[in-house]
């Protein structure tokens, strides 16, 4: 379980790490300088977190014969790591020049304080293997503790500037329109807060044992659990750049598809309710596409309806109209509303009638273009008009209007005319 979660911390830093040596190929010149010390980071935090499973550093340890190499070898590389991702950011926010002055610095001190704890590492007596508590069992070592206390206090405070340093780059002014690059900073940020509290603890705990505390669990089980828990934000962050603007894409495409359904099955009843009229007028897809786009279906079913709404078009009854206003002015419906109750209602009456009369309207086939890909644009008005009117005429109000309008006509019908 523990192997697990190191290769696949390490597989993502190294996936992270092909993407960016893509990225450095094709960047114009002027770019390489902030992209490769991407590259360089990942070269060496993934073997770091690679060095850290049991199964990978034992065996290292024992194919070589030297015991606990596979830490020192970790220990290099995530000061390589500490180091390289300062570089990068210290690009990010200044000039080439001045960039390139303050990475020298950088790079000489960590060089510096690989070569000391090497150093420190072979002076040091390992009588045993010791890959899982290498902080807890070397604690109060000769050489070994001094290294440890270099190490974990040159790696915190690197990755703290780190942190301090995202945060700074996700507020510089450069980056104020550049919302995903912003929001990949502070993910990173977010995400070396872990290695952070590993560098933190691991550090109370070698010192914490110099006094007697009993902190072993501290560096041998809590600190390095803590320490790949953040590799997921890590790769995010310094990848939400490049495709993160495609997700504003891929949700509004969501939101569509969403709207698209709900607007398709508000038709429906309407649509079946004039399908009565001329069943001949109903679209046959064509094409797959045709048949299972819901954009498409959409499309022709607005066109369908219109279609049936003309074939349905007659005079104006003056008592429908009281009848719908009336209603409509009970229900504190705005006008929008009210005008599509009012062709609800004269809908719904002239489907009766045509009901009652058995007529058909012999009208010619209306043909149209398919232009399917305007369902959302160029017919929007109308798709919005006869969702409204679909909603009214599943609406008991409608029915009422109806009901009211026939009681009026039959008590006019029923007084004497003089």
């Amino acid at each position: 379980m523990v192997d697990g979660i190191f290769f696949v911390a390490a597989l993502g830093i190294a996936v992270l790490g092909l993407y960016k040596y893509q990225a450095l190929r094709h960047a114009p010149a002027d770019r390489k300088p902030a992209i490769r010390p991407v590259c360089v980071s990942c070269l060496f935090a993934a073997p770091a977190v690679l060095m850290a499973a049991p199964a990978v550093g034992v065996n290292l340890d024992r194919v070589t014969g030297v015991h606990s190499l596979s830490i020192l070898l970790g220990f290099c590389f995530a000061l390589g790591f500490v180091c390289s991702v300062q570089t990068m950011l210290v690009y990010w926010l200044h000039p080439p020049a001045a960039a390139w002055r303050t990475s020298r610095w950088l790079v000489l001190t960590y060089t510096s304080v690989a070569a000391t704890i090497i150093v420190l590492f072979f002076l040091g007596d390992r009588p045993a293997e010791h890959h899982l508590d290498f902080a807890a069992a070397y604690a109060r070592a000769p050489y070994l503790a001094p290294l440890l206390v270099l190490y974990f206090l040159s790696y915190a405070v690197g990755v703290a500037n780190v942190v301090r340093l995202c945060w700074q780059w996700s507020h510089h002014p450069e980056t104020a329109d550049r919302l995903w690059l912003r929001r990949g900073l502070r993910l990173t940020a977010v995400g070396i807060l872990f290695p952070v509290a590993y560098g933190v603890i691991s550090l109370v705990a070698v010192i914490g044992s110099w006094f007697g505390a009993e902190l072993d669990s501290w560096s041998s089980e809590i600190a390095p659990a803590l320490s790949v828990l953040g590799v997921p934000l890590v790769i995010v962050g310094n990848s939400i750049a490049a495709w993160g603007p495609g997700l504003s894409s891929v949700w509004g495409r969501v939101t569509h598809l969403g709207a698209d359904l709900r607007d398709y099955r508000a038709l429906t009843d309407l649509w079946r309710a004039l399908r009565s009229v001329e069943p001949e007028m109903v679209h046959t897809p064509g094409s797959l596409v045709d048949r299972f786009s819901l954009r498409r279906r959409l499309f022709w079913r607005v066109i369908e309806i219109n279609d049936w709404l003309h074939q349905l078009s007659s005079q104006r009854d003056a008592n429908l109209t009281a009848a719908a206003r009336q209603q409509a002015h009970q229900a504190d419906l705005d006008d929008v509303q009210t005008a599509a109750l009012e062709e609800a209602v004269h809908l719904k009456t002239a489907l009766l009638a045509r009901t009652a009369g058995g007529s058909r309207a012999d009208r010619p086939h209306q043909t149209h273009t398919d232009g399917t890909d305007d369902a959302g644009h160029a017919f929007a008005g109308e798709r919005r008009r006869l969702v409204l009117i679909a909603r009214a005429f599943t609406s008991p109000l409608s029915d009422e209007a109806v009901l009211a309008a026939s009681q009026t006509v039959q008590s006019m019908r029923a007084q004497p005319h003089p």
